[in-house]
């Protein structure tokens, strides 16, 4: 046996003592080893994921010791530390400091003092960071309820739509989506702590993760606390189904088989889609979050996985017996989140041998041709309403078109710098012919059909196409904004007026220029000295390409 063999060997057995110890309800032994296994392997996501839940597991344990032992309380203030969990450090440093007397302390106490006060800080600092992070920088936001969100457009429109029987439009997959998602905060909004006991919706997570699959872009926090009542929706459906907290894709695999003989499929089918959709949101959250993306795509990996054997597994079985998460939708759409992940994973990686622009491009050619394959049909029991239509079948085709756009728009990028023009021009030009594929599948009046179009642009004027070809393209992007902007003006994670304003600026000094006589259409583009930033930024920056590339 190999030593890399050997090392995976005692990773496993680790993570399976740790597993038995958490069970047995020695939390503290668990974590021990979970953390001893992490030392060998620390890209392996099940692991953090496990010795999380002995943490989780310790607080509750923690809370039955002795509230006056303050070095108890200190431990689990560093243990919520180094899983980053801020609010429950502070509070622990707290009552930490609460333990020591006021006045007249013991040199011993004092010390004590001094070292529960800087971890309070360090804590403190922390969650501030996180706070600034999450709200301003990331891709979560919390949206005061104005009523001219993208879905309280959509729904406004409904009626005019239906009536007009007007279907190719990003209304009804955005409207559908937040139906799906606002159902689910309802639900979660009513989870309760009754003592340690929480009594609240079961189908809340079902609705949430439902939205986010129609369409990402509903995603948005109505308060403060709105990622701390979804967590604890998590871990009451966990509960209240038996879904396996603990555990990779095998452990999951192989205790649904047992789950099944024993107790049937009402039992498994509630275990899996409660472990499928915490995964799931831990995942979302580690991808928009800027926590990880190493960790979303590894979660992202474990998800397919499952649902891909299930999928073998139990083919011939009744979609009402085995669950939603099994049918065609719910893994492309799953499909569709790990190919962004690992878009994101190949840019922000040092690892060159980790990620590859191969793989990235035949995951989005297998998206096309899957989707492709799997129209639904008159008797198929997938969801096919206006929405679901664009979230599970235009969409991906859309996305993983856009995402073989930015690959060959950076290596356009590195093979134009690097002074290939031979090869600068055949990437740049597959780049444009993405992006107009991707906004030519979109509705018209989605965000992304003159985004990509700008990106098409842009790739265009570096290839080095005349003024008569790029100012085109200019004129079929603004026809477009009047429809999109009845929907997306408002769009709290969009970027699109930050390109529209650069696109404006290339406008106004390429007619300026045409009217002083100082181009002609057949002028290259590149000519008017073009701010490149927004190229650059947008297509990722992925990795730095060889100048034979």
């Amino acid at each position: 046996m190999s030593s890399d063999a050997d090392k995976q060997a005692k990773v496993e057995r680790l993570k399976t003592e740790g597993n038995a110890l958490h069970v047995k309800g020695d939390y503290a032994a668990a974590r021990s080893k979970y953390t001893d296994a992490i030392k060998l392997d620390d890209r392996n996501a099940v692991l953090y994921a496990n010795r999380a839940a002995s943490y989780i597991a310790l607080k509750q344990w923690a809370v039955k010791l002795d509230p006056n032992y303050g070095k108890a309380w200190a431990r689990l203030a560093r243990a919520s530390s180094e899983l980053r969990a801020w609010p429950l450090s502070i509070n622990a440093w707290k009552r930490a400091l609460e333990t020591l007397p006021s006045t007249d302390l013991t040199p011993q106490q004092q010390e004590l003092k001094a070292q529960y006060t800087a971890g309070l800080e360090q804590a403190q600092t922390g969650q501030k960071k996180l706070d600034e992070s999450t709200m301003e920088s990331s891709g979560l936001h919390v949206v005061p309820a104005n009523g001219e969100m993208p879905w309280d457009r959509a729904l406004r429109m409904e009626d005019e739509l239906t009536a007009k029987n007007i279907l190719n439009t990003s209304a009804w997959a955005i409207m559908n989506a937040d139906r799906d998602f606002s159902e689910g905060v309802v639900y979660m909004k009513q989870l309760q702590k009754q003592g340690t006991a929480l009594r609240g919706n079961l189908n809340a997570l079902m609705s949430i993760v439902g939205g986010l699959l129609r369409d990402h872009r509903v995603f948005h926090m109505d308060s403060q606390d709105w990622l701390e009542k979804l967590q604890l929706q998590v871990e009451f459906e966990l509960s209240a189904f038996e879904g396996w907290p603990v555990g990779g894709p095998e452990t999951v695999k192989e205790e649904a088989v047992k789950r099944l003989k024993e107790k049937g499929w009402q039992a498994t089918r509630g275990a899996l889609g409660s472990t499928i959709r915490g995964w799931f949101i831990r995942a979302y959250l580690a991808q928009n979050s800027g926590e990880s993306i190493e960790l979303a795509l590894q979660h992202y990996n474990n998800i397919m996985e499952v649902l891909e054997w299930g999928a073998r597994t139990w083919h011939d079985v009744p979609s009402a017996d085995r669950g939603y998460i099994f049918q065609k939708t719910f893994i492309r759409a799953i499909r569709m989140f790990r190919l962004q992940a690992y878009l994101q994973a190949l840019k922000s990686s040092e690892d060159e041998s980790k990620y590859s622009i191969e793989d990235l491009i035949d995951m989005a050619n297998q998206m096309v041709d899957e989707t492709t394959k799997h129209v639904p049909k008159d008797d198929s029991d997938e969801p096919v309403d206006k929405g679901a239509w664009f979230s599970f079948f235009v969409y991906p085709i859309a996305e993983a078109r856009a995402i073989l756009g930015a690959v060959f728009l950076q290596q356009g990028m590195s093979a134009k710098k690097a002074g290939d023009a031979e090869q600068a021009e055949n990437m740049l030009a597959a780049a444009a012919k993405f992006y107009k594929k991707a906004a030519e599948t979109y509705p018209p009046d989605d965000e992304n059909a003159p985004f990509y179009l700008k990106i098409a642009w842009e790739a265009e004027a570096h290839r080095g196409r005349p003024l008569s070809e790029t100012l085109e393209l200019c004129e079929r992007i603004h026809k477009l904004l009047p429809g999109m902007m009845k929907i997306w003006e408002f769009n709290p994670s969009s970027n699109l007026k930050t390109h529209m304003l650069q696109l404006e600026k290339f406008e106004q000094r390429a007619y300026v220029g045409l009217l002083e006589d100082r181009y002609t259409l057949d002028t290259p583009t590149v000519r008017l000295d073009l701010d490149v930033s927004l190229v650059q930024s947008y297509c990722y920056d992925l990795i730095t390409y060889p100048s034979d590339s």
